[in-house]
Parts: C-alpha cells; structure tokens; sequence
C-alpha cells in the first residue's frame, strides 16, 4: 500500500465552516503527478452522490457509498410519502446504515430547507471524520479529501435566491405532476 506522506502534507487544512482554497480540480491535478495511475482512479472514483463506478473497490469508497446510498433511501422513505409520492419508486436497492434513519429523520424536523441541507452536509462530514479514521497518509485519506473538498464547493455554490426560485419550479412540477396522476 502506498504512502503519501508528501502529497497528504502539502494539501491546505480544509474546514466545514469556510471555503476552500483550493479547487477540486486543481486538487486532482496535484494529485496525479504524485499517486500511483491506480490509486488516481480509485481517487477520481470517489463521487459526493455516493455513486461507485463498476470496477472500483476500495474499503472507504464502499463504506462512503453504503453510507450515502443508505442516507438517500432513508430521506426518499420520508419524503415521499408526504408528496404522495411511491416510496419503492425512488429506493434503490442497497444495504441499510443503522445511523442514516436517524439522520434522515432529524434532518426531516428542520422547516428550513437550507438548514436541513446544512444539518446533512455536518453530518457528512463528520461520517467523513469516521472513515479517516486510520487513515493518515495513504489513497483512503486522500479520498476523504476529495469528498470533504466537493461538499464544500458544493455548499459554497448555495445562494438563497437561486434555491428559493429553483424550489418553487420543482414545487410546482410536483403539484402538477400529483393533480395530473
């Protein structure tokens, strides 16, 4: 198993509560003049939506995507009813994490969208901290990394205005969808 001591150390200290400074891309780029081309795949396989390409297989990437896949089941088993929605229809088949129920349904108690949003990305992250665990300068830190640093850029890409337009489009197609069903 490589090491990265290099790599790891140069990398910018990267914090739930501030935007990065450095990008995802550039990220990568550093990254794949100094990791071996199979561990720069299983880098690039690691994506924030929990979706695990055919092929790759790597003890943080499966236990990420258990995880999120898991986490998303769980909100979909809450939501949908509520829209009127079938659950089966959007619940993919996949192994259930005893502690995503509960997340999902604390994160269901926040009326504001954006703070359930923030409530689920803290919560991401501090899954994040678990799976770093042992983990200090090989390819499973450096794909913590790359997952803290996309829900990062993902979270600074929020802006109020855009979501509650964004929002209320969705909002109506469901309307529509559920009247027209």
């Amino acid at each position: 198993m490589s090491q990265y001591y290099f790599t790891v150390a140069a990398l910018p200290y990267l914090d739930f509560e501030s935007a990065p400074s450095i990008s995802y891309v550039d990220f990568l780029s550093f990254c794949e003049s100094t990791l071996t081309p199979h561990d720069y795949e299983l880098l690039t396989a690691a994506h924030l939506d929990g979706s695990l390409p055919e092929g790759f297989s790597h003890p943080v990437l499966t236990a990420w995507s258990i995880f999120e896949q898991s986490l998303r089941n769980e909100l979909v088993k809450l939501r949908a009813p509520q829209l009127g929605m079938d659950t089966e229809k959007y619940v993919k088949l996949f192994i259930d994490n005893t502690t995503t129920s509960l997340i999902a349904r604390n994160s269901i108690k926040e009326e504001n969208p954006e703070k359930a949003e923030e409530y689920l990305d803290k919560e991401r992250w501090n899954f994040f901290s678990e799976l770093e665990a042992g983990h200090d300068f090989d390819i499973g830190k450096l794909i913590v990394y790359s997952l803290r640093l996309q829900l990062l850029e993902r979270k600074n890409l929020f802006d109020e205005e855009k979501g509650k337009n964004g929002f209320q489009e969705i909002y109506e197609q469901i309307k529509t969808a559920i009247k027209d069903a």
